[in-house]
């Protein structure tokens, strides 16, 4: 699996990939990674664990608008 890292767009697999997110911070709390997830299309902040997280791979250069 991918590294997940700051800036990386994600989807939640515990709910069925139903919102794009971008990583916002990475945290860690007694031990376990915890994932700060920003909505891109919609205004949602979120957590999840980085095993419930699936990273969208993306050419930086084919895609415009405001998810980069």
């Amino acid at each position: 699996m991918k590294q997940i890292e700051i800036g990386n767009l994600v989807y939640r697999k515990s709910y069925e990939k139903d919102v794009l997110f971008r990583v916002a911070d990475i945290i860690f709390d007694h031990g376990k990674k915890i994932i700060i997830l920003k909505g891109v299309n919609v205004r949602l902040q979120a957590d999840a664990e980085e095993e419930d997280l699936d990273i969208i791979e993306y050419d930086k250069n084919k895609i415009s608008g405001n998810i980069l």
